[in-house]
């Protein structure tokens, strides 16, 4: 190759581009990311040719040593791209052809690098989908089980950031694992629509050649094929759909580090975190800070940017395939490796936090929290509901009135249908143990949600 005309497009020109015109347009930096994916696409395209007899069966073998030794050595940091590389996929192929010759300027018959960057992108999103399947399933099966642990843990449930309800601690968690249960269901559907083999699309319309696409989509493991190869190279919904996953995912753990945050102040006092995974200050001795919980909450904020960010990026796109493209790549990354981070850090956080038992059982009793149980108390004796409302009302006004515990008599004396014994019925252990409701927090529903949730998990790592 000449130095003036060693790009892939280069027999176009009669001079290169310049070298500031490299340096702005190269995305080698960004996707070499993508070197062993675009290894196994090109291992399954020679398999292709050599279905079409463009290549013979024997060739399929130093192809696939030299692709395996060049991800080797980028494993190892050692593959150095050349100054004409505009990005992974021009390395490989020079990379092939430096190797073996004629045998590997063959290799891109047929093959466009807007189909292959495609489905290298594809085989990317698919995998990290599955990285991302894992460590959520990680934190799902961790709540889990400190939620079985804690099914009879009282604690105060909120509204409005208000003492509402006796509630447990295992409820609770409960209530971020379902959230986190939809975002499997979110991340396994990302996955599943990443799973498209592509290649044979092309530039946009397919080539002359007698390739049989499907051949490479199998070799890939791909369950779906391209029906239009215009569409196929374009499309990067499949990216958006993995991006908003880790959105949504990132606003999920966000409300449970805020939750961490609010529960390891002293004002509260409900949990503390373990020291490995607690931060002090640099001028106040006595700080214990949240740090990874306020950081999880903080990165929430990137996926979503990223979505947009790329969204935007996709809105004005004429078809088919146009440069744009090359920024979506730095946006999916980023976004994947933020919320593995993320699912690192809360999963060591939920199994590490330390519950103080007596503090969040006297938080369960403030507040007025046995209101509704009165209500619903009289509720069950006849009284229609907005009544039975009206009495617990000014039966709270009348204890924060007087500053003293709800005592038996001042039950018994706000309506004829409470009895001072109904005192015991009001404490938060025996209010939790009556909420036996579907999904409710009585420890008996608590492990029940418990198997389903472990279900859950199971039966995507079985699918």
């Amino acid at each position: 190759m000449s130095e003036d005309n060693s790009m892939l497009w280069g027999g176009r020109f009669a001079t290169g581009p310049s070298a500031e015109m490299i340096r702005l347009t190269g995305s080698i930096d960004v996707d070499l990311a993508l070197l062993e994916c675009d290894a196994r696409a090109t291992k399954a395209h020679a398999r292709v040719l050599v279905a079409a007899g463009l290549l013979d069966e024997a060739d399929l073998g130093p192809i696939d040593t030299a692709l395996d030794t060049l991800v080797e050595e980028w494993r190892k940091d050692e593959l150095v791209p050349h100054p004409a590389d505009e990005d992974v996929h021009s390395l490989v192929e020079r990379e092939l052809t430096d190797r073996l010759g004629d045998l590997g300027a063959r290799i891109h018959a047929g093959r466009s690098r807007n189909d292959l960057v495609a489905q290298d992108l594809r085989l990317w999103c698919r995998d990290a989908a599955g990285d991302l399947l894992e460590d959520l399933a990680g934190l799902v099966e961790t709540i889990a089980g400190r939620a079985e642990e804690h099914a009879d843990t009282l604690m105060p449930g909120f509204t409005h950031l208000q003492p509402a309800q006796p509630v447990t601690v295992g409820f609770h968690l409960l209530a971020h694992g379902f959230a986190l249960a939809r975002d499997l269901d979110r991340m396994s559907t990302a996955r599943d629509i990443a799973d498209v083999g592509v290649l044979g699309a092309g530039a946009l319309a397919g080539t002359t050649l007698p390739l049989d696409p499907s051949i490479g989509a199998r070799e890939l493991g791909c369950e779906g094929l391209f029906d239009n190869a215009m569409h196929a190279v374009s499309d990067r919904d499949f990216a958006c759909d993995l991006v908003y996953a880790t959105a949504t995912l990132g606003v999920h753990l966000s409300r449970m580090a805020e939750e961490i945050v609010l529960w390891t102040s002293p004002l509260l006092g409900f949990a503390r975190l373990p020291e490995e995974w607690s931060t002090g200050s640099s001028m106040m001795p006595q700080k214990r800070n949240p740090d990874m919980a306020e950081l999880v909450r903080g990165r929430a904020a990137g996926p979503i940017g990223e979505l947009t960010s790329l969204l935007t990026l996709l809105k004005g796109l004429p078809l088919a395939y146009a440069r744009d493209l090359q920024e979506d790549k730095a946006v999916v990354f980023r976004a994947v490796e933020r919320a593995r981070g993320c699912l690192a850090g809360m999963t060591a956080m939920v199994g590490g936090l330390i519950f103080d038992e007596a503090r969040l059982a006297g938080a369960a009793a403030l507040g007025g929290s046995w209101a509704t149980d009165v209500a619903e108390l009289l509720v069950a004796r006849g009284l229609p509901f907005r009544e039975a409302h009206e009495v617990a009302g000014r039966l709270v006004a009348a204890v924060e009135d007087s500053g003293e515990e709800l005592a038996p008599e001042v039950l018994a004396s706000h309506h004829d249908l409470l009895q001072a014994s109904d005192l015991a019925r009001l404490a938060p252990a025996r209010s939790v143990a009556a909420r036996a409701s579907h999904g409710g927090p009585a420890p008996a529903r608590v492990k029940e949600q418990v198997g389903r949730l472990r279900r859950r998990v199971l039966q995507l790592r079985q699918a």
